[in-house]
């Protein structure tokens, strides 16, 4: 922009300027010569060229109103900007002033030929000062604009430097600069000395740090030794107990085996007890008998049985036997016991002995070694003796050295931990530091930002209260035009005029239409403009027309628009509406997740992206790194093709586009040969490849030569290259696959496993790019994008194809006279569904927390982490860390960056966040301000609820697909059904022909001559077994039947189960927009597959009960043995069987035709003439070349029905601006003529001089006074009769003016305007019905075949096409003249409103009968007539012959291939009905304009006859009221100089009769007047009686502070005080009559306990609140906002104020003296003593009613005045200023730097003082705890703040603090406890936080008060236990009047 303005600066004007352009400019001086050569600043010469603060104020002065009228900003900011030359301001000034010049001459150009500007001062007049004054003018803001330069003039002065300054800053410009230069040499050895301080330092701390390396490798080295030697003693360790357990091994082998030994002894001596067990039993059994053996043997000859009972004979007794056998047994126990013990002590010897040979053996052994050693040792040398000692040496000295070492050990540990908590507290130190830096840049940053905002929003304020002061100026100016207009009418109100300045208002017109109706002389120079504003005016009235709304207004409501013509339009602007192009959209509904990720920044995008990225395992996608990839990718298809991606792209384009041409030109050779039918479309051939020509470059490539293109020319990325990439980015997701991660246990498997097989994969082997196991989830998720509304619109155009834009230009482009349907438009306001599931929003309302996330920030360049200063800060046990931190090398850190990103987040989102909303559950926002964790949690929660939304979609996917399964079995299952019907129905038809036949058969057989009884059996059994066999069947069919029509229900219940599943899953699926549309599309195929199964087995059910029926009919046929020959079988009816006598399909369906008006429908426009099932007949659409045709007919026939309304519009405002300007024109001459000048004014003054020239002397005289008052009334006679001329030819003109033919004139013009209206609306008319003709013949010829004359068959058509009739020549078509002659036959009726228009408008009337007849004609001949084709087919139809071939076959049937094809009759019908109900309802809309028109036309004519009538009768009240004003006047005069005449005073001032009135001219002296009377001396206000004024209260103050600085003082002293200073006037003069006795007993009332000492403050106080009663009229919401006030006022917020804030804080009785509404109070008579009731209502005003604040201004406070001064003589005693200075001597109190400070809480108690001592503690109350409520609540500290407000300590010795601070609590306690019952105890610790005020100061409450007691006043004041304090200590809240009390004691 500089080279521009410096070359427009040099080359166009020769200015001499430099490179600086706000150098050269700073003076004004050039901008001067700037204006000079445009003739703009006349006084160029007297601007001063140099750079003197006078000479600048000088020129921009002189420079101030030539900006403003040029309509550029210029104020004293800018100007001062100038001077300091600020950078950029000139530039921008400059290039605002080009701007506006070249608009200048660019309107001048415009205006060359039209308007005042244009015939005045030519084509090329250049501008000038003069130009912008005429542009400008304003003769009512010229005040304001002087006014405003004046105020520019001084604001400039008075913000100037001073010349002094200037100078002197110019002297010693070097000295500064001098100082400037050692403060920089001073820094420059500071940075210096830092440096080599810092490189020392880092010096010895490398130095340090090698020794601690060293150091650390020696140690390192010892603990390696350390180690081996530590693993050989532990390998030693370990062999030691290998052979220690190798030998318990060995020992517990050895046992082992010894045990095994001796349980074999065992074994061995078992069996043989056992053996010896057998020889006795044997031995027991032989006996004496010998061996056993013979006896056990059988003796020969003998039998078992004998040989038995002889073995019993022999054998023992059992007795005896079990006595032995027992005996024995305990002997062989007892042997067996005494072997094992015998053994037992054998093995103890044995072992004992073993054991006792080990030790002698053992014991030798060592001894035989002791033996040896000494003998070994005795033989030792001398030098072995000495080397055993010097080994003793060593081992003591390494003792020494283990020991020195562990010593240093622990001294470096030590060190070392020394060392590491220095390191600590350095490293926290440092942090601290770095936290403090990090703190106050993010201060100075929000700062920043906080001024940027104030800039931005001062800047949007300016430019709405520019706005606002446009719309003002205009409403000025609207009401300026109808007080201009009423002034013009006579008072009427403009209800049209401002309907139509409305309009224009309301359409941002700034002329507002046309002006009001200028002077006559100047109506020629406006004529131009007017009519373009007429144009104007006319066209914003059309929409009022159209709607009927405002003067176009009808009682029976809007006429409407043709619905059919409207839908028709509607449908040709969507089929010649050129579609836009389409982008490819990617194909990514199959992605689980497509996530955004939006909001402000540093809100925690990226680390929600990441973590839903991880989380769910999806694509992250980053537009800088897509940019940064299409780069790169472009990159290498350049390097290896050799040429760029884009013009590899183009150069393919190109090709591609030649193949277009190519078959675009092979389309019509192709489309030749297809007989008329449209040729299916050929494809462009595929672009052939160059033989070694480069590939195809990718997308990404292609987009990436275009984004460095868009970067390399400094720009940033197009948003539609971004958005592209982001696209390719969202198609990539499909193919990606999160990686999987290595499982450690699998790589061990797989080690263990062996080699992998060939495919297997491996390090080297490329990602998989299947789907893993497991189906785990992808997706996608966008970080940061978009970041715009603009972005936004981009990426759903190209992800859903979504154009709002193409929609709303549909909109927009809808016709205006005939509007579609609104359901035929887009529905803007529809809920959108975006190509995304969610955008999640991170809100971050805060900019201070986004700059301390972006400025705190580190980055650790060894680990790589981030670390944040203080939401994430780095830890503290990390030397080194804080000192390695660096800051974030991102541009996002940048300063200047953040607050750019903040401002454009400010400025973008609210646009994105409203796109946002228009989609349907796509924005999610998640606060972005709380912690990490928790936006998180959030974000997780909104992906797992769209997961769960798509899987209840997927539900009800599948729950649609089971029902249509369902359905398909239910239909299969029914028509199975059927069949089963059809043959069981078939099987009893066949038996009962067999059963017939048998019958007949075996009559005839029976019944013959010779019957064959063996011929008749085989006959019965053969038709018995048919008959078994179709009964077979029959019953088979019916199982059949029911098996289906079972499996038909179970499917119609499967079906139902599905839809109740896919609607249980509806509920999950609301969460997003694009499951909740699948699954309501899902749910609702669900429900129609559910219908179509419960319908088929419905059909199913009564197929098996009419095969059941079929059956039952074969069963009873089966057995009947005799049949009659008429018998039939009696079936169920069959299901949709055509009923007879019912009419074929296509006459049923004659009227069911539907329209198709989908573009694409175009291409097959013969095939769709077919009719459908349902007996439809679907209307192809109009081709779209045909189609944009009759739609631009259309737009042709809107745009001149529209201009011609416009016209007609303005030619009615142009008349009726005539109108009114002629009848304001001749009010205004009427004016004239009965202002104009008389010879009244020449009388008055002859005869005021011959009455004062009499003498005074002859005034006195009888003779004289008569003959003055005989020339009164001459003079009066005279005037009279002047004034009877003047009416007479006032009446003859106005006689005149009812006598002129204007308003029959005006009348015609208005009326040929009106049939100009009806002209139009004529042409509309006939316009729309050849419209509608076109359309109909386009849109029905397709389907009537080519041999058929589409106008042969309907009468619409075959009349010829209509003509519109000429209105405006008023000649009626011969065609007409019979339907509009009331006396002719043939004639159509009128409506009635056609008799009062003939009579006022008879042209009007005639155009009207003309369009009436010519469109009832019309729709007549329209309609069908009997010989019609169409009634003749239904005719035939009827008589069931078809049309066009009596009895002859018609058809595509056989030998019907010759004749000719029929029309359907549906078409034709369609094609009648069509234009049949278009020309009806243009009739009517027709009639009812023409009804409209005719209306406005009476009222129009109406009201120009009332507006002459009213002038007419307003110019007579003017001459009526004219003539009895001058004659009022003239009778005046005649008192006033009869009065003279009769006093015999002359006549002092100057009498004019001036019009009708008498004007006494005071200035105009004809007698000197004698000089005027010295004006009475002012008295001084005095006070009432008895009250002080504000200086004697400070003097009164002043005595007590020297006598008791206390605050307390005795009763006897302070009454002979008081005594004493009433003696000497220092109090007011009723005083000095009070006696020491009475006013000591006056104060006792100010000791309440008796104690014989006074509150003196509490006396004073009360003294103030009786002189002013406003303090004690406060209530307790303004005593608790005087807290406030004074809290706001105190810097320190100390509770305590210094004088300049005790000053500044304004109390109420300041602003409630000053308010216009306070009320006035009555003062006491003089000198009377000031009564009770005086100072009840208070005397606040002076003796002149002067309010205080008026009376006398407030003093201004000193910087420092000591406690206890007095205030300054004060000559008014309520001055509420010096009222405050009496309250500081009375509470002020040096602090503990001597500084007087003033305890405002203390002050405020005082003055809650009241008459009603109830509210006075309420009111104290109330200041104590600062609520504003009169039931306020205090606790113990604040009640006992209440009843001392200075303090208990002062007190306590003079027994005035009765009540301790225990004391109160327990009254407080008792109170509380009272109302609310005894407290809990609270925990330990509990409330101790709540009671310790926010300073620290207050102490807790003692210990068994509620931590929460707090008690009301009343509650205080009506308990048992606070009585007695509020008697005692709140005495001092009831206000007492002292000096009435000094009367009563008196």
């Amino acid at each position: 922009m500089s080279d521009l303005l410096r070359k427009w600066l040099v080359e166009e004007l020769g200015l001499p300027v430099s490179a600086n352009l706000e150098q050269d400019f700073a003076s004004g001086f050039l901008f001067g010569q700037l204006f000079s050569k445009y003739n703009l600043q006349p006084d160029v010469e007297r601007f001063d060229s140099r750079k003197m603060p006078d000479a600048m104020i000088n020129n921009f002065t002189r420079l101030q109103p030539t900006f403003t009228k040029l309509g550029v900003h210029m104020d004293t900011r800018v100007a001062n900007m100038l001077i300091r030359e600020e950078a950029g301001v000139a530039p921008r000034l400059l290039y605002s002033i080009k701007q506006n010049v070249a608009s200048m001459h660019k309107s001048l150009t415009k205006y060359q030929h039209t308007g005042n500007l244009g015939r005045s001062m030519g084509a090329y007049v250049s501008p000038s000062r003069g130009l912008l004054e005429a542009q400008k003018h304003n003769t009512q803001k010229e005040k304001y604009e002087s006014g405003a330069h004046r105020h520019f003039e001084e604001t400039l002065r008075n913000n100037a430097t001073n010349p002094n300054a200037v100078m002197e800053a110019m002297h010693l410009s070097a000295f500064t600069e001098e100082g400037i230069r050692q403060q920089r040499e001073a820094l420059a050895t500071l940075l210096r000395e830092r440096a080599t301080t810092v490189a020392q330092r880092d010096t010895f701390r490398a130095g340090q740090m090698d020794k601690l390396h060293s150091a650390r490798s020696d140690k390192a080295q010892r603990l390696d030794r350390d180690e081996a030697v530590h693993a050989a003693l532990l390998k030693r360790k370990e062999e030691v107990e290998r052979e220690e357990l190798r030998v318990e091994l060995a020992l517990s082998e050895k046992a082992r085996r010894r045990k095994l030994e001796e349980l074999h002894h065992a074994a061995l001596d078992v069996h043989g007890g056992i053996d010896a067990f057998e020889i006795n039993m044997k031995r027991l059994v032989r006996g004496d008998q010998g061996e056993g053996e013979e006896v056990l043997a059988p003796p020969a000859g003998k039998t078992p049985l004998e040989h038995m009972e002889q073995m019993k004979s022999r054998a023992a007794a059992t007795a005896k036997l079990l006595e032995d056998t027992a005996a024995y047994m305990r002997g062989v126990k007892d042997a067996r016991a005494d072997d094992i013990a015998s053994k037992r002590e054998r093995e103890a010897r044995r072992r004992k002995l073993v054991v006792e040979q080990q030790s002698a053996a053992n014991s030798a052994e060592r001894k035989a070694q002791t033996e040896a050693l000494l003998t070994a040792l005795q033989r030792q040398s001398a030098e072995e003796q000495r080397l055993a000692a010097r080994l003793w040496q060593v081992g003591q000295e390494k003792e020494v050295m283990r020991e020195n070492r562990l010593l240093r050990e622990r001294q470096y540990a030590e060190r070392r931990e020394r060392d590491w908590e220095e390191t600590l507290r350095r490293e926290v130190e440092l942090h601290r530091s770095m936290r403090e830096a990090y703190e106050a840049e993010a201060a100075l940053e929000m700062e920043a930002w906080r001024a940027a905002q104030q800039a931005r929003a001062d800047a949007k304020a300016a430019k709405h209260a520019s706005t606002a002061r446009d719309i003002a100026y205009q409403l000025v100016s609207l009401a300026e035009r109808a007080a201009e207009y009423r002034t013009a009418t006579g008072n009427l109100v403009p209800r049209r005029e401002w309907r139509q300045w409305l309009a224009m208002f309301v359409s941002g017109d700034p002329e507002l239409g046309a002006p009001a109706p200028p002077p006559r002389e100047e109506a020629e120079a406006a004529e131009a403009a007017e009519r373009e504003a007429n144009l104007r005016i006319g066209q914003a009235l059309v929409p009022d027309y159209l709607e009927c709304a405002g003067d176009w207004q009808r009682e029976d409501g809007p006429i409407g628009h043709d619905e059919l013509l409207g839908q028709v339009v509607g449908e040709l602007a969507v089929l010649a509406r050129e579609p836009p192009p389409q982008p490819e959209l990617p194909s990514i509904d199959s992605l689980p997740l497509r996530l955004a990720v939006v909001g402000s920044p540093f809100s925690g995008k990226s680390s929600v992206a990441f973590e839903l990225s991880q989380k769910y395992r999806l694509k992250v996608i980053d537009p800088e790194s897509l940019v940064a990839e299409a780069i790169s990718a472009a990159q290498e298809y350049e390097a290896a093709n050799g040429m760029s991606a884009a013009a590899a792209a183009e150069a393919l384009a190109a090709r591609a586009a030649e193949a277009a041409a190519a078959a675009a030109a092979m389309a019509p050779e192709a489309s030749e040969g297809a007989d008329g039918e449209a040729a299916e479309p050929v494809g462009p051939p595929p672009v052939p490849q160059t033989p070694g020509g480069p590939p195809a470059p990718s997308n990404k490539a292609r987009l990436g030569t275009l984004v460095s293109v868009a970067l390399a020319a400094g720009g940033d990325v197009p948003d539609d290259l971004l958005v592209g990439l982001v696209v390719q980015g969202m198609k990539d997701a499909k193919d990606w696959w999160p990686p999987v991660e290595a499982d450690p246990r699998a790589k061990k498997g797989a080690a263990a496993a062996g080699a992998k097989p060939p495919g297997a994969g491996g390090k080297g082997a490329p990602a998989p790019t299947g789907p893993p196991p497991g189906g785990e989830g992808r997706g996608f998720v966008v970080d940061g994008f978009p970041r715009t509304q603009a972005q936004a619109v981009l990426l759903e155009r190209m992800l859903t194809g979504l154009n709002l834009d193409s929609e709303q230009e549909l909109i927009e482009g809808a016709s205006t006279i005939a509007p579609p349907p609104p359901s035929a438009l887009p529905q803007m306001a529809r809920p959108l569904v975006s190509g995304l599931d969610a955008v999640v929003v991170c809100s971050l309302a805060d900019p201070e927390l986004a700059l301390k996330r972006a400025l705190g920030r580190r980055l650790d360049p060894q680990t790589g982490r981030v670390y944040h200063l203080e939401f994430d800060p780095p830890p503290s046990n990390d030397p080194g860390l804080s000192a390695r931190l660096k800051d974030v090398d991102d541009a996002s850190n940048d300063a200047q960056q953040i607050q750019h990103r903040l401002a454009a987040q400010s400025e973008l989102a609210g646009a994105l966040d409203d796109w946002l909303r228009r989609f349907s559950r796509l924005r999610r926002p998640v606060d972005g301000a709380g912690p990490l964790g928790e936006v998180l949690t959030a974000a997780g929660d909104i992906a797992e609820g769209l997961l769960r939304a798509k899987a209840a979609a997927a539900s009800c996917r599948s729950a649609a697909e089971a029902a249509n399964k369902a359905r398909a079995s239910a239909e299969q299952a029914h028509e199975y059904a059927e069949l089963a019907q059809a043959a069981a129905e078939s099987a009893a038809r066949e038996l009962l022909t067999a059963k017939k036949a048998e019958i007949q058969a075996a009559a005839l057989l029976a019944g013959g001559k010779n019957p064959d009884p063996a011929a008749t059996e085989v006959l019965k059994a053969q038709a018995a077994a048919k008959c078994a066999e179709q009964l077979k069947v029959a019953r088979g069919a019916v199982s059949d039947a029911n098996s289906h029509a079972e499996r038909a229900t179970a499917s119609a219940s499967a079906a139902s189960d599905a839809v109740e599943r896919a609607h249980k899953s509806l509920g999950d699926a609301e969460v997003s927009a694009h499951a909740e549309t699948e699954a309501a599309l899902a749910a609702g195929e669900a429900e129609k597959a559910a219908r179509g199964a419960q319908e088929a087995a419905a059909k199913a059910v009564a197929a098996k009960e009419a095969a059941a029926i079929a059956a039952a009919e074969a069963e009873r046929f089966a057995s009947a043995t005799d049949l009659p020959s008429d018998a039939s079988v009696q079936l169920a009816p069959r299901t949709g069987t055509t009923i007879p006598g019912a009419e074929p399909s296509i006459a049923a369906s004659a009227h069911s035709i539907s329209r198709s008006t989908a573009p694409g429908a175009a291409l097959s426009a013969a095939a769709s003439a077919e009719p459908t099932e349902a007996g439809e007949l679907t209307v192809p659409p109009v081709p779209r070349q045909l189609a944009a045709s009759l739609h631009h007919e259309w737009r042709t026939l809107e745009t001149g029905y529209l201009e011609g309304l416009a016209l007609a519009f303005a030619g009615l405002a142009e008349q009726h601006a005539a109108a009114q300007s002629h009848f304001a024109a001749l009010r205004s001459s009427f004016k004239e003529l009965l202002q104009r000048p008389d010879e009244k004014a020449a009388l008055v003054a002859r005869f005021l001089a011959a009455f004062n020239a009499v003498e005074p002397d002859l005034r006195g005289s009888k003779e004289a006074r008569g003959e003055l008052l005989l020339r009164c009334e001459e003079l009066r006679d005279a005037l009279w009769a002047l004034c009877d001329k003047k009416m007479e030819e006032a009446e003859a003109q106005r006689s005149a003016v009812a006598a002129d033919t204007f308003v029959v004139d005006h009348s015609a013009t208005l009326t040929q305007q009106f049939v100009a209206l009806a002209q139009v609306e004529a042409d509309r008319f006939v316009a729309a019905l050849n419209f509608l003709r076109s359309h109909a013949a386009s849109q029905w010829g397709p389907l009537v075949p080519p041999t058929k004359d589409l106008a042969s068959l309907v009468n619409a058509l075959a009349t010829p096409e209509l003509a519109s009739p000429d209105l405006l020549s008023g000649v009626v078509p011969a065609e007409l003249k019979e339907k509009i002659e009331p006396k002719s036959k043939h004639a159509i009726a009128m409506p009635p409103w056609m008799a009062a228009l003939e009579g006022k408008a008879a042209p009007l009337a005639t155009a009207c009968k003309i369009m009436l007849a010519l469109a009832r004609t019309t729709a007549a001949a329209w309609e069908p007539l009997p010989d019609d084709p169409k009634a003749a087919k239904k005719a035939a139809a009827a008589g069931g012959v078809k049309p066009g071939a009596a009895g002859s076959k018609s058809g595509k049937g056989k030998g019907s291939a010759e004749e000719e094809p029929d029309v359907d009759p549906r078409v034709i019908d369609g094609l009648v009905d069509e234009l049949t109900t278009g020309a009806r309802r243009e009739v009517e809309i027709l009639e009812g304009r023409l009804a409209l028109l005719a209306e406005r036309c009476l009222a129009q004519i109406e009201e120009i006859g009332s507006l002459a009538s009213g002038t007419i009768a307003k110019l007579g009240e003017w001459v009526r009221a004219r003539y009895r004003a001058e004659c009022a006047a003239v009778a005046a005069l005649d008192k006033v100089t009869k009065s003279a005449a009769a006093t015999g005073q002359p006549l002092p001032h100057d009498l004019r009769l001036q019009d009708e009135y008498l004007l006494l001219d005071e200035g105009g002296l004809l007698v000197e007047e004698p000089p005027p009377r010295p004006p009475p001396e002012p008295r001084e206000p005095q006070p009432p009686g008895g009250l002080l004024s504000t200086r004697q209260l400070g003097a009164l103050t002043a005595a007590f502070l020297s006598a008791a600085p206390s605050g307390f003082m005795r009763l006897q002293e302070a009454a002979d005080m008081l005594c004493r200073l009433a003696a000497e006037g220092a109090l007011p003069e009723p005083w000095r009559g009070a006696s020491v006795a009475s006013m000591l007993g006056a104060l006792r009332l100010y000791d309440p306990l008796y104690s014989t000492y006074m509150d003196w403050r509490e006396l004073v106080v009360h003294l103030v609140i009786a002189a002013f009663p406003l303090i004690a009229r406060a209530d307790c919401a303004e005593m608790a906002d005087q807290i406030d006030i004074c809290a706001e006022v105190d810097r320190d917020h100390d509770g305590l104020l210094t004088q300049d804030e005790w000053t500044a804080a304004e109390l109420w009785f300041q602003y409630r003296t000053g308010q216009p509404g306070s009320p006035p109070v009555p003062q006491p008579l003089e000198g009377a003593p000031a009564s009770e009731s005086a100072r009840e209502r208070g005397a606040t005003t002076s003796e002149d009613g002067t309010p205080p604040a008026e009376a006398e201004p407030a003093p201004e406070a000193e910087a420092s005045t000591p406690p206890g001064t007095p205030p300054p003589q004060d000559d008014q005693y309520d001055s509420p200023a010096a009222l405050k200075q009496v309250l500081w001597a009375l509470f002020s109190t040096p602090g503990p730097d001597g500084t007087p400070r003033l305890d405002f809480r203390a002050c405020l108690l005082y003055l809650c003082a009241d008459r009603d001592a109830f509210s006075g503690i309420k009111k104290a109350f109330a200041v104590a705890t600062s609520t504003i409520s009169s039931n306020a609540r205090a606790n113990a500290d604040q009640i006992f703040r209440i009843a001392y407000p200075l303090g208990a300590e002062a007190g306590v010795d003079l027994h005035r603090s009765p009540f301790s601070k225990e004391e109160v609590v327990g009254v407080v306690k008792a109170v509380w406890e009272s109302r609310n019952g005894p407290p809990a105890t609270p925990p330990e610790g509990a409330g101790r936080a709540k009671a310790t005020s926010a300073k620290g100061k207050e102490p807790p409450p003692p210990a068994g008060a509620p931590a929460d007691a707090t008690v009301s006043a009343e509650q205080l004041m009506y308990s048992a236990g606070g009585e007695r304090f509020v008697k005692r200590m709140l005495e001092r809240y009831a206000w007492k009047d002292a000096f009435v009390a000094t009367r009563l004691c008196g």
